[in-house]
């Protein structure tokens, strides 16, 4: 079942209450919580327990379905699909070194679309898919750059923006998005290991992107912030330098976030001008 919970719902809170339900049919000794969304082995269970497995599933669209739903509201009704995400490695840990970092998405569709007049659905179909280190890499950083295009081409959130922006362009080799660079384009590093052609090229056009909407959060904050906090986008803006440095070394050539004309850079355009004129984002002219 896909259930329906109030935002502020905690995946303890539904947890212990499903528990304390299925307790008080089955008697306590024969129910048992299962927290970790990972596949279960049928066999390793006890015939004579009843499991209850939990997790946090997200709405899920493909990309043009995504464009279709450009508001809050369309993307919160008549939804049917959801997924989730399980990390794994070779090793059988579920996290390791960004080399060795799988994740497995299971995507839920359900009988009927949410909102319904019931609080939870059966799923009707369950389908896998199991994406490589570069695949995580180039989905994890796509998220970043939807987070960040969700934040300029949205009502400014000034805290919000900074954090996001503070968390993208810190230079740090070990984590965020510099350890998916030196993982997969640093010549040095890749030399020896194989990685597909095509999935490196897209990975590269992820990092100029990223580069792109980071340059215009960066703009957005020099024209909203108070004289008190310069100091603090200076910092930000040495840090945006740096990390365009090191990604020029591992791309092989120069990033910098020039407009090319195409349909994203021109969006964030627009919602820098609205930014600094004080415009609404929404606006027709956006």
């Amino acid at each position: 079942y896909i259930y329906k919970e109030p935002k502020v719902t905690s995946l303890s809170e539904i947890s212990e209450r499903l528990h304390k339900q299925y307790r008080d049919k089955f008697l306590t000794d024969n129910v048992k919580i299962l927290m970790d969304s990972a596949p279960v082995d049928q066999s390793t269970l006890d015939p004579k327990i009843a499991y209850i497995q939990v997790t946090h599933v997200t709405p899920y669209y493909c990309k043009d379905e995504l464009e279709m739903r450009p508001t809050e509201f369309e993307q919160n009704h008549d939804v049917d699909t959801f997924m989730y995400e399980t990390p794994f490695t070779p090793s059988g840990a579920a996290h390791g070194v960004v080399e060795d970092q799988w994740k497995r998405r299971t995507v839920l569709t359900t009988l009927h679309s949410f909102p319904y007049v019931l609080k939870r659905i059966p799923v009707r179909d369950r389908q896998s898919q199991e994406l490589s280190p570069i695949e995580v890499a180039i989905d994890e950083m796509q998220t970043k750059i939807a987070e960040l295009e969700e934040i300029v081409m949205g009502p400014i959130d000034l805290k919000k923006l900074q954090l996001r922006l503070q968390g993208s362009v810190a230079v740090t080799v070990n984590a965020g998005p510099l350890a998916y660079a030196t993982a997969f384009l640093d010549p040095a590093k890749t030399i020896n290991k194989k990685y597909p052609l095509d999935k490196v090229e897209d990975l590269k056009e992820v990092f100029r992107d990223f580069i792109k909407i980071c340059y215009t959060v960066l703009q957005i904050n020099a024209n909203l912030i108070s004289s008190d906090q310069r100091e603090y986008h200076n910092a930000l803006k040495e840090n945006y330098e740096n990390l365009c440095s090191a990604l020029s070394d591992l791309l092989g050539e120069i990033v910098y976030p020039l407009d090319d004309g195409n349909n994203n850079a021109h969006r964030h355009s627009l919602a820098l001008f609205s930014a600094i004129s004080g415009a609404p984002t929404n606006s027709s002219t956006a």
